[in-house]
């Protein structure tokens, strides 16, 4: 979908978000929150897929790694892009709250979906052939304000000292590890960011599943 396409996509949910009725946004805010809470879970998952036990000692077992990086971005970006969606929902309702991520969180994850998942097939295939960063990469790490790194960005940093304030369960599990993703991304702060999400998502599911009846006429 083009850029145009999504502006005026999102100009029609803002009509509709701002028209509805509260029995209208209560229903669509119970459908939203399960949505989130789908990706949020998925996303938990690919953790565990990504930092479980198995060991990359060959090369497909590095290529499944490198994979599972692949989708633990997307599927996170998409907890994230719902998860705005019930912010919304919830301000126009007049019960404003702010969810996690927060905001620079949000917007490295953003961007590391965007360099490293969904344009990773055609700037990995420039930086090969010209040995050069495509002008988009260029642009967001000076956006960001990160150095950046003189090979390739699809790096992945991973320490092997828990950082201070790690639980035993995060350590058991892997995820308490320092690692950072194309220098721009944390994943153990991505992590504990989306296990909160998952706790808020379920708070916010037993408050508004009573009082999301469907309103006449509302197909799920």
């Amino acid at each position: 979908m083009g850029r145009r396409h999504l502006q005026e996509q999102d100009a029609l949910l803002t009509d509709a978000i701002t028209d509805a009725t509260e029995d209208h946004l209560r229903y669509a805010l119970d459908g939203t929150i399960g949505d989130t809470q789908s990706f949020c879970w998925a996303a938990l998952r690919q953790y565990d897929r990504k930092f479980g036990l198995h060991v990359a000692r060959t090369p497909k077992g590095f290529g499944l790694q490198h994979a599972d990086l692949h989708l633990l971005l997307v599927v996170a970006h998409e907890a994230v892009s719902h998860t705005e969606l019930v912010e919304r929902l919830l301000g126009q309702l007049g019960e404003t709250q702010s969810l996690p991520p927060d905001p620079v969180l949000r917007l490295r994850l953003r961007e590391a979906r965007n360099l490293l998942a969904e344009h990773r097939d055609q700037r990995v295939l420039y930086r090969r052939l010209t040995a050069r960063h495509t002008p988009h990469v260029i642009d967001t790490y000076s956006r960001l304000g990160i150095q950046l790194p003189d090979g390739s960005i699809d790096s992945e940093i991973l320490g092997y000292f828990p950082p201070p304030g790690a639980t035993m369960v995060e350590v058991t599990e892997g995820h308490a590890s320092v690692g950072l993703v194309g220098g721009m991304l944390s994943l153990p702060e991505l992590h504990a960011a989306l296990f909160a999400l998952e706790r808020d998502l379920e708070e916010l599911a037993t408050k508004h599943r009573a009082r999301g009846v469907p309103p006449k006429g509302s197909t799920s």
